[in-house]
Formats: structure tokens, C-alpha cells, sequence
């Protein structure tokens, strides 16, 4: 999936919720009430473009559905703005019996509109005698809940972001454990030192900034502490002493020259490009586990061998001293969503448990090269060392922007991210005035809003 939208989608889906259906394919009739007999119809609308990877896997999967059950599939590969095509129709009573989506977006935009699937969770995976909620880990959607408490999506893939470096340039660093902040800055300054500008970053795209604050917000403060402040009407939840500390860490690299002089003025992806195919003198770069694949894509067109060039590994986000979040680890998720007022709800659910089998669930890792959520499905090489982070005992999971996209998306286009990239470029200084300025401009933007 393109990081460009990854960053941008909820202000997109936001803002065209109500929207005309903007694809002919929006015309298609509806499946018929009666749920997932042989010969009925499921509509699925998917986030995904023909001839994607994960397209490609999705695809097969649903012609064996066709041929095992009977059911027949009417699907639209809608691309990233699916859900802005999908609420208009629920709205008028007549929406696909499935679609799909990241976890925030599907919370954040169907929220009540979607069917709860605890019934799904507690069914088995078709032709296993494991149920859904055994290779679901709880924590993963925890806060993918209906107001009744049932979860509103199912997920098929996991996505995250970590610290990646390239092995054959910096093998000190393989096979470590979490570094902590003195380490991690301990290993930047020798990098300068050697005339190397060490972070790499797209600082025109804002969630990119907004990643090493969140981060930091989350290692100081812990998992959540963001998420309560982004609703406080009052702005009393930034007095608290994490937010400071946090910022303070985020000022020390901005001001310190770890980032490359012109981060902030080069056009995405010119640095983490640069970062791949070592022509710049960046080392190290915060970004999604979908990494691999957008750099690997890179170098292949310009006609390098990636193993020759790079040697993907990664490594956790510093711990802090006496961090609440330590051990918490960014991992959110794609999956299913069943509109709550879908004619062939039961062929959704059906195809959900299909899709889910260890055989073919497993093609996500294999030919998509991403994480799924079985513990049983091996990681693609490139993500391994996430994959260890991601399962690693004790650890804590946080949605991007620590899930206020769910519960404040025009917060975070509108006041978070706007105002860590004026931090970022020099705009705010001081981690005091940053903090500020989050707090006043939050406490606006929830007055305005009544």
C-alpha cells in the first residue's frame, strides 16, 4: 500500500463521506436477502487495486469460495477511497455485504455502521478446528469496538512501524536488543561524527514527523496517554509530564542535526530512496513494515539486485528511563468489515472464516510479502525482525497516532500533525512551547467544534 496514502487516507475518507458513488461499478445490484446459501451473491468492495499483490491473493482465494460453496462473488477492486464509496450506500440501505479496509479508517468511518462480529470470532476457521478468536490476538482489536462491546472488523494483515537499517552496513546492530535512548543516541553521534546525517525522513509528509512523536509520546508516557489527550476538552491531559519529555528527546534530534539538512523540502520518497540505495548519508529510518516493498520496488526499477544492496532489518524504538511504554509496540491491521445493513451478511461471515485458513491467509506472508496475524504463518524474511518485536512476550499494542484517528480524525489532520511538523521545520521551538501549543490549539479545536 502506498505510505502516501497510509498518512493521508482518514482526512480523504473524512472529508468524502458524503460523496456521489464515484465508480459505474457502484450500480451493481445488491446481493439478495437470506444469507450465504449456495447460489446467492456476496458484493465485496475491497481497498485494494487489480493487480496489487494482496488483489491478486484475494482474488483466487474467492474463486475457490465460488467453486467450494456455490456462492457467487461480485467484487469491485475499489482502491484506497473504498469506504467513501461504501457510506453513501449504506446510507441509502444498500451497501456491499463486505468490504475492507486499516483498522482506524473501518472504526473511524463505519463505526456503528458496521455489523458486529463477535459471532464470527466465535466460529471456526473453515476446515480447522480453531476458532477465529484463537488466532486473533486480543490486543490487536482491542479498540475495534461496537458501543455493545463486539468487534467491527476481522483482520487479515498486520501492519506496523519500526526502525529500519540495513544490515550490511551497520551487522553491530543485528541481533541486539532494544537499545535504550542513550544507546540509540550514543550510536547516532559516532555516525555523525563521521559526516553522516543518520535519520532518514520525508518531512513533507506530516504522519511522517507525527511518527517519531508518537512514538516518543508512547515510549514516555505509555499507550493511551495520547489517545485521552486528544479528547480532553479541557487540554488538562498535556499537563502531563510525559508530553514533555517526549518533545524534549524529538527538539534534541531536529536541533542536533541527525536529519538530513533538506529532510523537510525534498518530495517523498527522495529520502527513504536515498536511505535504500545508500546514496545519501542516512542510516537509520522510522517508517511502516510496508518499507521493503517500496524501497525494493525502487531499486528494482532502477535495475540494482536488492539483496546485493540492502539486507532488511530493524530494530524496536528506544526505551527511555522509567518509560511507561517500553514494551509497546505500533501494530495495526487490515481487515474485513461487514456493513450493518448488508443483504448476504452470512456469505460475508462465511468468506471471512474462509480467507482466515492457514493455507490461504498465509499467501499474504508468502506473495505479499506482509505479516498476518497468525502466529503460525511464518513472517516474509524482510519483516523477521519485526516479527519478533511484534510477538515478542509482554508486549503492548498502539494504532497509529495511538488510535486518535478513531476517535479524533479532524483533531489529527487539523491540530497534531500540523503542529509537529511546524516543530519539525523549526517553526515552534522548544519543547515547552510545542506542548503549548498542542494544548491551546486542542482546547480550540474542541470548542469550536460544540
Amino acid at each position: 500500500m502506498s505510505s502516501v496514502l497510509r498518512s493521508r487516507r482518514i482526512t480523504a475518507l473524512l472529508s468524502g463521506v458524503g460523496a456521489l458513488c464515484l465508480l459505474a461499478a457502484c450500480n451493481t445490484a445488491g446481493s439478495q436477502p437470506g444469507g450465504g446459501k449456495s447460489g446467492s451473491t456476496l458484493v465485496y468492495w475491497s481497498m485494494w487495486k487489480e493487480g496489487e499483490p494482496q488483489q491478486k491473493v484475494l482474488q483466487e482465494s474467492l474463486d475457490q469460495f465460488t467453486e467450494e460453496t456455490g456462492i457467487k462473488v461480485q467484487v469491485q477492486w475499489a482502491g484506497r477511497q473504498v469506504l467513501q464509496q461504501v457510506v453513501p450506500r449504506l446510507n441509502s440501505g444498500n451497501p456491499p455485504d463486505l468490504t475492507d479496509q486499516d483498522g482506524t479508517s473501518l472504526h473511524a468511518v463505519l463505526g456503528e455502521g458496521a455489523l458486529g462480529l463477535q459471532d464470527v470470532y466465535d466460529a471456526q476457521i473453515t476446515g480447522e478446528t480453531q476458532k477465529v478468536s484463537d488466532i486473533i490476538p486480543a490486543p490487536l482489536v482491542a479498540s475495534a469496538k461496537k458501543a455493545d462491546g463486539q468487534p467491527m472488523l476481522v483482520p487479515y494483515e498486520v501492519v506496523g512501524s519500526t526502525l529500519w537499517y540495513n544490515g550490511k552496513q551497520h551487522p553491530d546492530l543485528v541481533g541486539k536488543d532494544q537499545l535504550d535512548w542513550s544507546a540509540f543516541t550514543g550510536k547516532l553521534d559516532g555516525l555523525r561524527q563521521k559526516g553522516r546525517t543518520p535519520l532518514a525522513l520525508d518531512g513533507d509528509i506530516s504522519g511522517y514527523d507525527a511518527y517519531w512523536m508518537v512514538w516518543s509520546v508512547v515510549r514516555h508516557g505509555g499507550v493511551g496517554l495520547l489517545n485521552k489527550a486528544c479528547q480532553d476538552k479541557t487540554g488538562a491531559a498535556w499537563d502531563d509530564p510525559a508530553f514533555l519529555a517526549a518533545a524534549q528527546d524529538i527538539g534534541d534530534l531536529v536541533s542536533g542535526g541527525y536529519f538530513p539538512k533538506d529532510f523537510n523540502a525534498t518530495k517523498f520518497p527522495a529520502q527513504q530512496t536515498a536511505w535504500a540505495t545508500g546514496t545519501g548519508k542516512t542510516d537509520l529510518l522510522l517508517m511502516g513494515t510496508w518499507a521493503p516493498s517500496e524501497t525494493g520496488a525502487a531499486l528494482e526499477k532502477s535495475g540494482k539486485d536488492v539483496g546485493s544492496v540492502i539486507d532488511y532489518r530493524s530494530m524496536p524504538y528506544p526505551k527511555v528511563d522509567g518509560g511507561k511504554g517500553n514494551n509497546a509496540t505500533q501494530a495495526g491491521v487490515i481487515g474485513f468489515a461487514v456493513p450493518a445493513k448488508a443483504r448476504n451478511t452470512e456469505a460475508a461471515k462465511k468468506f471471512i472464516r474462509f480467507f482466515l485458513a492457514k493455507d490461504r491467509i498465509a499467501r499474504i506472508s508468502t506473495e505479499a510479502d506482509n505479516l498476518t496475524p497468525r502466529a503460525d504463518v511464518p513472517a516474509p524474511s524482510a519483516l523477521s525482525d519485526f516479527s519478533k518485536e511484534y510477538a515478542a512476550e509482554g508486549r503492548e499494542f498502539f494504532q497509529p497516532n495511538d488510535d486518535c484517528g478513531s476517535v479524533a480524525a479532524q483533531w489529527v489532520t487539523d491540530v497534531w500533525e500540523p503542529t509537529v511538523v511546524d516543530y519539525f521545520n523549526g517553526r515552534i521551538r522548544g519543547a515547552e512551547n510545542f506542548v503549548k501549543t498542542v494544548k491551546d490549539k486542542s482546547v480550540a479545536h474542541h470548542k469550536n467544534k460544540g
